[in-house]
């Protein structure tokens, strides 16, 4: 079975080798693996397999292992808890790969001869070993609560290089007899090992000078944290994501080190992905990045809610006003028939709704002492790991027969990756015949110089039933480009997964762009991208992100652009070359932004900050 949690510090022998290693310095940037035994884990953790255990699984060993010994990351300790946790070491991925032959069809994958989906169906037919099956059904006998399976590679949460949201993750409900429940969490092993060669895997190394060849895949596998709720649905009252460095902040009150968290209802994957979630910062909780205009704040509220369906067992998506769960009230506002927004009481009004603000939750501590805890925490946290750092976690309420009050479960830490030095980026003064588009409000900071290539979705011509196709056509683009970097600019959200909201690329299809750009019209409203997996691949990329609000000042050319040679157009997508190629400057501080055609004689201009 899963091992349940107890606060004991890895064995002795262990912990001399970690304190003289090099294992805790996570500012060196190395690959993330080292070697354990079963007998060197905590006693919440079991390992099956003899080989490295990867960044994601080496991360929370860490935290875990400092409490476990008597440190401090809060005065609210006591109310922070781990998962269950099963790890399988990267000797079974390799023992995987070498039995079934696999690497002959990746270094074919990795060179373009075999498709992705003929790949996915090798790894699904390979025999897994034997005795990691063996273990693995051990395990199971005794264990029948929901499961989360997450990968945990080499080169996945180290210093530089995140793999935020690049491989697959996936939730079990874990039902049925023995040999069911076992033969579907290989499956699902399978999957997240194929994963580390997928688009978004061999886009994000390509872009970051990875060699795929050191790349191997360890699996960290946890029980869900959750309760059961009404409709056979199993999930956290609130799932949650925290930076402790915001790299932008969206109030002159703010400062970087203040940090930003995303809170949701549900499984914490709307609060990684682009979707609408509560954005707060930890020391300042009622700085909305929307303002106080109600309309604003219940418009970028939450709509959706991912749930663990037990009856099909897999991860399904219901909107918040059909959840049947009285504890709503805990962290949800009211909106009345006319749109104005109250505290939730017993019962709705008549024509009224739930709103995910969480306002009570972070601005009291009667229900539990969240925002502090967080606030805390998150810099405990970088004092542990000596830099930045982001975590992903869960709040689990009580149920009715249970007089405890809700924990607060750490999911994952890791480090932030990102620039250790903020130039100040003195944007030039130019003529509007010689710029594209300008920008107030941006998250990035830094310039480019001489991007010939553009990528355009035209707002206009945009249907979200023909977005799939749009994505896929903007990611042959990016293919075609081969690593040259572009400017990207289309509707409302890039990377998202509701087509209603902008166009759902993933990470390997836009791999190529240096530059983002989202535009806001009356059907697309995008929200800066703060603590998303979107987010912090951007920062760790290096990326420049514009929203672009051309009815609330800022400038676009669609002449200067109509000017310019096209490679490719159809109805949706247009790849437009510009010869002279195109500056941008991108001023985070000033929350100003230029991208302009390139002058030989302009020189670029940072100042310290």
């Amino acid at each position: 079975m899963l091992m349940r949690m107890r606060k004991t510090p890895l064995n002795r022998q262990t912990a001399q080798a970690w304190s003289r290693s090099e294992f805790f310095h996570f500012g060196r940037g190395e690959h993330g693996g080292y070697h354990f035994a079963s007998s060197s884990m905590p006693q919440n953790v079991k390992l099956i397999g003899k080989g490295q255990i990867g960044g994601k699984a080496r991360g929370l060993l860490f935290v875990i292992d400092h409490l476990a010994k008597g440190g401090k990351l809060s005065a609210h300790d006591d109310l922070i808890r781990f998962p269950d946790s099963l790890i399988l070491g990267t000797d079974v991925f390799d023992e995987f790969m070498a039995a079934n032959s696999l690497n002959e069809a990746v270094l074919a994958r990795c060179n373009e001869k075999l498709g992705g989906t003929s790949l996915e169906e090798l790894f699904a037919s390979a025999q897994f070993p034997s005795a990691a099956r063996d273990a693995l059904a051990q395990a199971l006998k005794n264990e029948h609560r929901p499961l989360v399976v997450r990968s945990s590679s080499l080169m996945e949460d180290n210093a530089e290089h995140s793999f935020a949201g690049i491989y697959l993750s996936d939730f079990l409900s874990n039902t049925g007899g023995d040999q069911a429940r076992l033969e579907r969490l290989i499956a699902t092993i399978k999957r997240v090992y194929a994963s580390t060669f997928g688009q978004n895997a061999r886009a994000y190394r390509k872009r970051h000078g990875l060699p795929w060849r050191e790349e191997k895949m360890a699996i960290l596998i946890q029980n869900m944290i959750g309760q059961h709720y009404q409709g056979n649905l199993f999930y956290p009252l609130i799932g949650g994501v925290g930076f402790s460095l915001n790299f932008y902040p969206w109030s002159d009150r703010l400062r970087s080190e203040d940090g930003v968290a995303r809170l949701v209802v549900g499984v914490g994957t709307r609060a990684v992905g682009r979707e609408y979630a509560r954005v707060f910062s930890p020391k300042f909780p009622g700085l909305r990045p929307e303002g106080s205009d109600e309309r604003a704040i219940i418009q970028y509220s939450q709509e959706t809610v991912d749930v663990l369906d037990m009856e099909t067992g897999g991860l399904s998506q219901t909107r918040l006003p059909l959840l049947d769960n009285p504890l709503l009230r805990e962290v949800c506002s009211v909106v009345d028939s006319e749109g104005v927004l109250s505290e939730p009481v017993s019962a709705l009004p008549p024509g009224g709704r739930y709103i995910a603000s969480f306002d009570r939750f972070i601005g009291k501590t009667n229900i539990m002492p969240f925002t502090p805890l967080l606030r805390e925490l998150l810099a405990g946290l970088q004092q542990l790991f000596e830099r930045p750092i982001d975590i992903e976690f869960a709040v689990n309420f009580p149920t009715a027969n249970n007089n405890s009050g809700p924990l607060f479960y750490l999911l994952q830490a890791r480090p932030l990756g990102g620039r250790s030095q903020h130039r100040r980026i003195r944007v030039p003064a130019v003529s509007q015949s010689e710029m594209l588009l300008s920008s107030q409000r941006v998250l990035g900071n830094g310039m480019r110089r001489k991007i010939h290539d553009l990528i355009f979705v035209d707002p206009s011509t945009y249907r979200w039933e023909n977005a799939h196709t749009i994505a896929r056509q903007v990611g042959k683009i990016d293919q075609d480009l081969d690593g040259k970097e572009y400017v990207l600019i289309g509707p409302g959200r890039w990377g998202t997964s509701n087509p209603q909201l902008g166009v759902p690329v993933q990470y390997g299809e836009i791999a190529g762009a240096s530059v983002i750009v989202e535009m806001a019209t009356e059907s697309f409203s995008p929200e800066l991208s703060y603590g998303t997996h979107f987010y912090a691949d951007m920062v760790a990329s290096g990326v420049l992100y514009l929203p672009l609000n051309e009815s609330g000042g800022d400038y676009f050319s669609r002449e200067l652009l109509n000017q310019q040679e096209t490679v490719y157009s159809d109805a949706f997508v247009r790849h437009v070359h510009f010869q002279e190629g195109l500056d941008v400057y991108v001023d985070g501080k000033g929350k100003k932004s230029l991208i302009c055609l390139s002058q030989r004689k302009r020189r670029l201009h940072p100042v310290n900050a």
